[in-house]
Order: structure tokens, then C-alpha cells, then sequence
């Protein structure tokens, strides 16, 4: 692997340069670094170079996730085609409420768009970005908030799976959503068929609570 060459003060000049030119002034410039933004967009950067290295790419989503809401009515709200006999429906048990205040969450999806993909390779590269898995409730919400993400990112069908797996039937599976033209549907799947071009794995990135505790 080759050395990684260091940022230059050339390079830095340069973004001052173009912020000048879109006349932001000098105070604005601090705050966007003191609030965090500069930070955030160096550390989405850093993802996609890893990413990228592994043959892999990255799309990042925000969402509102209510982790105490009612399975059938987050599975409803997600994929509103699903039916009623569906796996999905019968393992809300299993994944019980984390806690009952809502927040913005921003989840990392993983995608490995030759399909050379699979689920111990993605979970190997979500812990080399410091990523946390992601729980069904938080793909749900996803999947209710952004219903045209498979159109945003040019694949149609698509799948996106939770990464907190469980054992059903005797077999691993991960919940997930499936988007394919007007249709969604939430979905119970074992882990062994995700890795396909279609097929992005979803994981957490840690909040400032995450991060104290």
C-alpha cells in the first residue's frame, strides 16, 4: 500500500480562496469549523477513500427514529405493500425497544456495486470505518422517509438490510427494506444472499451520547 501523501497549505489556501469568492466572511468560515462541519466533511471523505479501497462505495441518510415504536406500525410505515404473512411480522420480539427518546440518526449504507459483496465482508468493513450496526427500527425509518432512495441512487430493485441480525428458523437472517419502482416492502432475509449490486448494509454512525458513554 502506498504512502498516504500529506494535505499541503497549497491545497488549504485553495479552499480559502473559493471561500472568499463566494464572500463568506472570515467569522463564518470559523463557525463552520468550530460547529463541526469541516470535521464531519473530512471524516465522510476518509470513509469513501477506505470505502472505495475495498471495493465498495458509500451513501449517507438521515432519518427521525423512534426506536419504541410499535413493530407492525414501523413495518407498515416502511414498506407499505408488505403482507400480512410475512416473516418479518414475527420476529419483533426478538428486537425490543432501545430506548424511548427519538432522534435524528445518520446511517451509513454500504454497497458493493461489482456484487462482489457478503455479509462478513461488509460487517469487517463497518468496523474499520468505526461504525455501529444498525437495528431494524432505524432502516424502517428509513425506508418510511426517503421512499424514492432507490430512484436517488439509480438502483431499482434495491434492498437495504440492518446489520443487528437474528436467528430464525434455526438460520441467521437480517430484516431490511425492499424498494422496487412504486412498491416497498419490509423483509426477513438470510444473511447469506445479501452482497449483491443491489443490495446495501446499513450501519449507525455514533451519536455524541454514543460517544460519552
Amino acid at each position: 500500500m502506498s504512502k498516504i501523501k500529506p494535505v499541503t497549505t497549497g491545497q488549504t489556501d485553495g479552499i480559502a480562496k473559493m471561500a472568499n469568492e463566494k464572500g463568506l466572511s472570515r467569522s463564518g468560515f470559523q463557525s463552520w469549523i468550530d460547529e463541526g462541519e469541516v470535521s464531519r466533511l473530512l471524516d465522510v471523505r476518509k470513509m469513501k477513500e477506505i470505502a472505495e479501497g475495498r471495493g465498495a462505495r458509500i451513501h449517507i441518510v438521515q432519518s427521525w427514529v423512534r426506536q419504541d415504536r410499535p413493530w407492525d406500525e414501523a413495518i407498515n410505515a416502511a414498506g407499505p405493500d408488505t403482507p400480512s404473512d410475512y416473516n418479518v411480522r414475527k420476529v419483533g420480539h426478538i428486537y425490543l425497544p432501545t430506548g424511548t427518546v427519538a432522534e435524528t440518526q445518520e446511517h451509513v449504507f454500504l454497497n458493493y456495486p461489482n456484487g462482489d459483496g457478503n455479509w462478513d465482508k461488509a460487517l469487517e468493513l463497518g468496523t474499520e470505518l468505526k461504525l455501529q450496526r444498525a437495528v431494524p427500527r432505524g432502516v424502517f425509518a428509513v425506508g418510511e422517509q426517503h421512499p424514492c432512495l432507490h430512484r436517488m441512487l439509480g438502483v431499482n430493485p434495491m434492498y437495504v438490510v440492518a446489520t443487528t441480525p437474528c436467528t430464525f428458523e434455526g438460520s441467521q437472517r437480517a430484516c431490511g427494506v425492499w424498494w422496487g419502482a412504486s412498491e416497498r416492502k419490509a423483509c426477513l432475509v438470510w444473511v447469506s444472499r445479501f452482497g449483491y449490486a443491489h443490495d446495501w448494509f446499513a450501519f449507525r454512525k455514533p451519536s455524541a451520547s454514543d460517544l460519552k458513554s
